[in-house]
């Protein structure tokens, strides 16, 4: 029982440890995923009929001119897409798009992080 109970709170212990803080090329990674998650949902919002210039009009609410500018791009190349391919396997779309930003993203030179948050 005391074998139990130290090893629980040994466990309580390490959970409750400080995180340690994440890098600048982390931090970047962090920033990237929300992009590819962005850009998914840009995909959903393209595939549930939202028009283009209803997502221009809520991207350029964006502060963040670096996050703006991805949002934007990211608009133009969903929208540009043929609405068959979209909806061929909706589900697959939303996965390719968001792959393809997320890693557009992770591959853009940066010297500071944007101000973002996450999505």
């Amino acid at each position: 029982m005391k074998k139990l109970f130290a090893l629980s709170v040994m466990v309580a212990l390490v959970g409750c440890a400080e995180k340690k803080p994440l890098t600048p090329e982390e931090q970047w990674q962090g920033y990237c995923r929300s992009v590819g998650n962005a850009a998914r949902t840009i995909m959903l919002d393209r595939q549930n009929a939202i028009e283009k210039d209803k997502a221009v009009e809520h991207a350029s609410k964006i502060e963040d001119e670096t996050t703006k500018g991805f949002i934007l791009n990211i608009i133009d190349e969903v929208y540009a897409l043929p609405q068959a391919e979209i909806n061929a396997d909706v589900e697959k779309a939303r996965e390719k798009i968001r792959a393809e930003f997320t890693e557009k993203c992770i591959a853009t030179p940066h010297t500071e992080m944007p101000d973002y948050k996450p999505f």
